[in-house]
């Protein structure tokens, strides 16, 4: 039988049941990896830190307080990691978990799309990247990214805001030079 809820998971490695774990690994690894990738760790150090997180957690496992979130407790570990490791940036490109058939057009065009994200994801300050990852690609709450950063629940809606307007900046930014660019390019052609 497999346990699917996360305290019922950990309840059971904690009565002795040590193979029941693989639930939280199976549940977070990806998760984890991700998280360490978009934050700029290479292939390398992501799966160490998700290594790394993974073992530290079971290791404090009994510390983890039932009545607060699994999740925000893990991530709260792998940040904590990946800080103290001091993981470098570096060139990354996201994972696709895709479970559709698709054409290879739009495999190229969806992964063109996700590297422009990504890109413009790079171009924000650090904090405002991890709590959109957080947000938005680890689905947590703005209590939980609070208690993982150590921000204030207002804080970290703040910083969405301004990192969401940040965002749409560099992208009219960018959007703007590449009118510039084309708008010159015709101007040119169209001289004789």
């Amino acid at each position: 039988m497999e346990l699917t809820d996360d305290h019922a998971i950990i309840e059971a490695v904690l009565k002795g049941d040590k193979q029941a774990y693989a639930g939280i690994v199976r549940r977070y690894q990806n998760k984890l990896y991700g998280l360490f990738r978009k934050m700029g760790s290479s292939e390398a150090d992501a799966q160490d830190l998700t290594q790394e997180t993974l073992l530290k957690a079971y290791r404090k496992l009994a510390a983890h307080n039932p009545a607060q979130s699994f999740a925000g407790w893990i991530y709260t570990i792998a940040i904590n990691l990946q800080k103290d490791r001091g993981a470098r940036k570096t060139a990354s490109s996201l994972q696709e978990n895709s479970y559709e058939p698709e054409t290879p057009e739009s495999m190229l065009l969806k992964k063109e799309l996700r590297s422009e994200l990504h890109l413009l994801l790079e171009e924000l300050p650090e904090h405002y990247r991890l709590v959109l990852l957080l947000r938005y690609t680890n689905q947590l709450s703005h209590q939980e990214i609070a208690g993982i950063t150590g921000m204030s629940v207002r804080q970290v809606t703040n910083i969405v805001f301004r990192a969401k307007i940040s965002l749409r900046k560099i992208v009219e930014a960018k959007e703007g030079k590449r009118s510039d660019i084309l708008g010159a390019y015709r101007k040119e052609k169209s001289q004789p």
